[in-house]
Formats: C-alpha cells, sequence, structure tokens
C-alpha cells in the first residue's frame, strides 16, 4: 500500500475520535482561549502544522485518557503533515511522543498496525534521499523520532536491510560513521541527543547482528566494484564503513 492511501485509511479509522470546543491544554500560560478555538474550529484536514504546534503542541500535557483521544482525533492529519516533512513541532524526533504508543492497552490492534505500516513506509521514503530528506534532517532523526515514541523498530531497521537503493546504502554509511558514539569502556549509543538507551539498545544490538553485517557488507563490496559514479570521498567512506562492520 502506498503511504497516501495509508493516510487516508487513517482519517477513516480514527474518524470516531471527535472533538468539542474545548481542549485538554494549559491555558494558563501555553495555549490562548483564541488559539484553542481556531484549532478546534479549522477542519481537520486543513489544520496547519503552525497551528498544531501553538494550540496544542506546545501546551504542557497532562497525560489522561481525554488527552489521548484527542491526540487520536488529529492524528491522521499529522501522519499527513509528517509524510510532507511538515512536522507540527518544533523538534522532528518528539513528533509521535504525545501517543504513548508504551500504554499498548491504550491501543486497538488495527490502530497499531496502521502506525507500524506507516512507521516503515514513510522510513523508506526517508531513505531514497541522500545526504538529506527535504527538511533537511538525516536518518538519524527519523530512527530516534520511531524509537523514542515506541514505535517497533525492528520493521523499520529490517525495510533498511532490504532496501536495494544507493541512497538507502549511503544513509548507512552516514549513520555508521557519524550517527553512533563509540567508547571503549561504554556501550556504543546514537549520537542524537533525543535518544534513549533502549533505543540504543535496540539499534546497537540490530548494528551488531552478524546477519546485518554480512547483508550490509555485501552490498558495499557490489557498491565499490560495479558502481564507476563513485567519487573517491564516497568510496573511501565506504571502505571505512565495511572496516566497522567486519571488526
Amino acid at each position: 500500500m502506498k503511504i497516501e492511501k495509508l493516510i487516508e485509511k487513517s482519517y477513516k479509522l480514527f474518524e470516531n475520535y471527535t472533538i468539542g470546543k474545548t481542549l485538554q491544554v494549559c491555558k494558563a500560560c501555553c495555549v490562548t482561549d483564541e488559539e484553542e478555538s481556531e484549532l478546534t474550529n479549522t477542519p481537520l484536514r486543513t489544520i496547519s502544522s503552525n497551528l498544531l504546534d501553538r494550540a496544542y503542541y506546545f501546551s504542557a500535557r497532562n497525560y489522561s485518557d481525554s488527552e489521548l483521544w484527542e491526540m487520536k482525533h488529529f492524528l491522521p492529519r499529522v501522519l499527513e503533515l509528517v509524510n510532507k516533512f511538515d512536522f507540527p513541532c518544533q523538534s522532528t524526533e518528539i513528533v509521535f511522543t504525545r501517543l504513548d504508543l508504551d500504554k499498548i492497552e491504550k491501543w486497538t490492534k488495527e490502530e497499531m498496525q496502521l502506525l507500524t505500516d506507516f512507521s516503515v513506509l514513510f522510513f523508506k521514503k526517508c531513505l531514497s534521499f541522500y545526504p538529506y530528506s527535504p527538511d533537511g534532517d538525516s536518518i538519524e532523526t527519523y530512527l530516534t523520532m520511531f524509537g523514542i515514541a515506541h514505535f517497533d523498530l525492528k520493521p523499520i531497521l529490517t525495510a533498511w536491510e532490504d532496501e536495494k537503493n544507493i541512497e538507502s546504502l549511503l544513509q548507512f554509511k552516514v549513520f555508521v560513521l557519524n550517527g553512533i558514539e563509540y567508547k571503549v569502556q561504554e556501550p556504543y549509543k546514537l549520537i542524537n541527543p533525543f535518544s534513549k538507551p533502549f533505543v540504543d539498545e535496540i539499534v546497537i544490538k540490530w548494528l551488531n547482528d552478524k546477519n546485518v553485517k554480512s547483508k550490509f557488507s555485501a552490498k558495499i563490496e557490489n557498491e565499490i566494484i560495479n558502481n564507476k559514479n563513485l567519487s573517491q570521498e564516497t568510496i573511501a567512506e565506504l571502505s571505512w564503513t565495511y572496516e566497522q562492520l567486519t571488526k
């Protein structure tokens, strides 16, 4: 399924999460009455990322069931904006943390599956760009974004293994060389400051898997041998990545 069709499916799946004229937002200092009114009176499909940021994402959280209900109401539009690399918050990495996906009892299986499918399709879309996505972020940003929001990273990482385009391999090269902090006496971890230890553990375990190393090593060998369009700088960086994988 194409990601645009999946987003349309999300509008149908979450259509019962309706809202009224007031929201679970902090109006003491974060959100004005005017901003709240603008958000609740704007048709869902036309809400801008700026309005969501000002009138919802910027507000202090209370972690209530009603707040999550509201988040599910806005979720299809959030997915639509994210797909356009138009993120409704100041830091891309935190856009999905309001979903509280670690509280799986709050989500139906169908809802969780849709979000998993979205994460894979969007991540694969990001892997088609090099060196940066349209918003200027690196692949590490999106991996962290899904990781700290408690998305299942396994299908995302598996999709990365299976991608065959050169961009995805070059993204992997940059990630291995620049996205990981390597320390002799401490566990390796992602350099991204938003990452969490549980995310680092999942990703580093994946990178250390012998089958993953074998797949990417083979891809690197193939590109260096057969791709005559690679610059000497890229060949050198791919070689360094290969050495890192074969240590």
